[in-house]
Formats: C-alpha cells, sequence, structure tokens
C-alpha cells in the first residue's frame, strides 16, 4: 500500500521564533483510500509536477481502492495527489487558494477533490541539508534530512512543493497543521522531520 506524503512547516516569525517541519502521511491503515477509476500512466502521474491543470483538467471518476475493508474514506484520502474532503476544502481553502487549483473529482459517495500544488519555491538550504545525487552530478536523486531557508515567498504560501522534488512531497505551513488539527480533520498524520535548533 503506497503512502502519500506531505511536508508541514512551521515557520520563524520576525521575531525569531523556533523553526520545524513536519511531515505529513496520510492514514491510509486507518481509512481507506482512492484511486483513479482507469489507472494513472506514470506520465500521468509526474504530470502532477506543479504546473497548471485548471484550464485542460476533465473531472476524474474515483473510486475506493479497498471498499471490502469497510475503512471510512477520511477527509483526506491517500490518492497520487492531495485529496481533501468538502469539508476540509471549505475549512482550508482560504490559506491554500493562493497556492493550488482545486481538481474536481467524481465519487458517488461524497464531494471529494484533488488538490494540484502549483507552488514550487526555491527554498532549500543545500548547506544544512543532506541529499543524495544522481550520476550526472547535476539533480536530486532523495533527501536523507531536510533544512529550509527562510524567505518571502516561503512565508506567503501556506502550501508549497520544492524546485528539487515538484513531482513529490508538499509543504505546509504550522497554521495549515493548526488548522487541521483545530477542526479535528481526519487521515493527516503529522511527523517532524526538521528543527531550527538541532
Amino acid at each position: 500500500m503506497f503512502l502519500m506524503n506531505l511536508q508541514v512547516v512551521h515557520l520563524y516569525n520576525e521575531g525569531g521564533l523556533q523553526m520545524k517541519i513536519w511531515q505529513l502521511n496520510f492514514d491510509v491503515d486507518n481509512y481507506d483510500n482512492l484511486i483513479p477509476d482507469k489507472e494513472f500512466s506514470a506520465d500521468e502521474i509526474l504530470s502532477f509536477n506543479g504546473t497548471s491543470k485548471e484550464k485542460s483538467w476533465i473531472p476524474l471518476k474515483v473510486k475506493r481502492m479497498e471498499p471490502e475493508k469497510g475503512l471510512e474514506l477520511g477527509d483526506a484520502p491517500g490518492f497520487i495527489i492531495p485529496v481533501f474532503s468538502e469539508k476540509a476544502l471549505d475549512i482550508l481553502r482560504p490559506i491554500i487558494i493562493n497556492s493550488t487549483e482545486v481538481l474536481d473529482l467524481i465519487l458517488e459517495e461524497g464531494k471529494y477533490y484533488g488538490i494540484n500544488v502549483i507552488a514550487v519555491l526555491n527554498v532549500i538550504d543545500y548547506s544544512k541539508s543532506e541529499y543524495r545525487m544522481y550520476s550526472d552530478g547535476q539533480r536530486i536523486m532523495a533527501f536523507r534530512k531536510y533544512a529550509f531557508i527562510k524567505k518571502e515567498e516561503l512565508i506567503k504560501h501556506h502550501i508549497f512543493k520544492i524546485v528539487d522534488e515538484p513531482t513529490r512531497r508538499a509543504f505546509v505551513s504550522d497554521k495549515f497543521k493548526s488548522i487541521v488539527e483545530d477542526s479535528s480533520l481526519t487521515g493527516f498524520i503529522f511527523k517532524q522531520v526538521w528543527d531550527s535548533e538541532e
């Protein structure tokens, strides 16, 4: 079973507060996941790379991955990209509207939306991060440890991707995390991956 990942960021404010980054794994063990009714190709999956899809998007029919288990879907079921329930979208929309596109999904039992993250930022502190490079020495294969630099654009976006991983994980602000927890939205799991004081 695949695990969708989302990153969570707690930023300094201008007063110099502690900075943390969290990773979100959608709870695919306790909630059912969604899959396309027609399987995506590798190219289709990789096309979610931060580029706009709004004008060409045709509402996508999806279905439960394992309906036989009788699990609920939750507010953020696992999928190829982040997916929010109507409740989660209504709550989070005000802080993600400038960083995402909302893509319509078709599911018989409820309203769910694909979240296409189009804010792709250059905010990694490479001197403090740890990562493996491809053999060409030009591209990062995978991060072992993330470190971030505080830029104005980082503070403006409550959900974003990084330039080295446009098809992989998204990052969100501490405000995003707090809203999820305060609203008792289900299916989000946060794991700390970076602390500025360490």
